[in-house]
């Protein structure tokens, strides 16, 4: 009798897009597959719903653009920055890339809902919403599966791979022994959604001011997602003072953000984002591979984080391939997406704390002097590289041609 409550060949914790896209690319070689979701459905807000060029791109690598862009979306036409009220920089996404003319804007649960959708193609892929993966289950020093609860009963999953796609708050990062190579945290996002002015148009606009820097982004269908960026934990500091306190703020920030803050009574219409960027030292262990946020975590800057995890979803299906047909499931085996990933991941992570450390800037007079030098370079071909390098992939992703929807 086994010791196991449900058997697969992978088991998956976290349906977000790293996760779903994997399970549905390794459901297409014909792997048996296991999504564990501890949510009870996808409706959730304020998570990655800008999508670069770059996931364009991989998209239409593995065959599933198409599919996608026929829910509901937006198309961006592209960015500009703005410092002190100056327009210092505009990039227009179809000189980004020829390939990815466009900056998508996807609702993330009409592109989960999608995925959904698309996984009912296969029979050997399963989806259980309510289900909590809570610590790896162990035979020596391999994991041979998961501890979940499923509606809130103990269920044990047998795997012969196991995989940690919960984001940043992973339960397996933390209970499977995971250490961090690096963190950083310099600043927090407060969101609020508004509805979008009349003849605004579809272009993310960025501003660095004397007081807060903020973010203005087009919401399908009809709405502006906003964004202010405060010192980690000052949302607290609102909450103590009152409604008013964040009131008075966002009545200063833009004429667009007026309406809605004369009508602010409480701070429900607010979500805040710790904006945290990390990476595990080791992404794997035997029969365990962690991708996406739980193995590393991108800061806000650059609007690629959903992209990037993506990325090494689809680099670990090919791998988890592999390691199937060769029944090798051992760290070095799964380590292989860390060697084809971090690399990449690194340069990004580095490039964000740039930028992060230019609008985090505390004290007024350093606001000002970094303002001015910001100013100068969007100005240079230099600002355009490093948006480039963020937002487009200079080659495909190093996947085997089978690795498709």
């Amino acid at each position: 009798m086994s010791a196991f409550d449900q058997e697969t060949d992978v088991c998956i914790a976290g349906a977000g897009p790293a996760g779903m896209i994997l399970g549905l690319l390794l459901a297409a070689q014909g792997t048996r597959v296991l999504v564990l979701e501890r949510h009870s459905n996808f409706d959730r807000e304020y998570r990655g719903e800008v999508l670069m060029p770059r996931f364009i791109q991989m998209m239409n690598q593995i065959g599933l653009l198409t599919f996608l862009l026929q829910s509901p979306h937006l198309k961006i036409d592209g960015f500009q920055l703005y410092i002190r009220r100056r327009l210092a920089a505009t990039i227009s996404a179809p000189n980004l890339s020829k390939e990815a003319p466009y900056i998508l804007w996807m609702p993330q649960t009409v592109m989960l809902e999608a995925l959904h959708e698309k996984s009912k193609a296969y029979p050997n892929f399963t989806l259980l919403f309510d289900a909590a993966a809570e610590e790896p289950l162990t035979e020596g020093t391999r994991v041979v599966g998961l501890q979940a609860a499923v509606k809130g009963k103990p269920v044990r999953v047998g795997a012969k791979v196991s995989v940690g796609a919960e984001g940043r708050g992973s339960v397996l990062r933390r209970r499977g022994g995971f250490e961090l190579a690096y963190e950083e945290h310099d600043f927090d996002i407060i969101w609020f959604t508004i509805p979008k002015p009349a003849g605004y148009d579809n272009t993310v606009r960025a501003f660095l001011s004397a007081r807060h820097n903020y973010i203005i982004l087009p919401k399908y269908p009809q709405h502006v997602q906003c964004g202010i960026l405060i010192e980690t934990g000052e949302y607290g500091r609102y909450v103590k003072a009152g409604i008013g306190s964040l009131k008075a703020e966002l009545l200063d920030a833009h004429p667009m953000f007026r309406d809605f803050a004369s009508e602010l009574t409480d701070f429900k219409p607010f979500n805040v984002l710790a904006a945290k960027a990390d990476r595990v030292k080791e992404w794997a262990k035997d029969g365990l591979l962690l991708v996406g946020d739980a193995a590393h975590t991108c800061s806000p800057a650059g609007a690629i984080g959903v992209s990037v995890a993506v990325a090494s979803a689809i680099v670990a299906a090919d791998i988890i391939t592999d390691c199937l047909r060769k029944q090798n499931y051992s760290r070095q085996a799964l380590g292989r997406v860390q060697a084809l990933r971090e690399s990449e991941v690194i340069e990004i992570q580095r490039i964000q704390s740039g930028f992060s450390g230019l609008i985090a800037a505390k004290h007024p007079l350093m606001k000002t002097v970094l303002a001015a030098g910001v100013f100068l370079l969007a100005k240079t071909g230099i600002f355009r590289k490093l948006q480039r390098k963020l937002m487009v992939m200079d080659r495909p992703l190093p996947i085997s041609p089978t690795i498709r929807l």
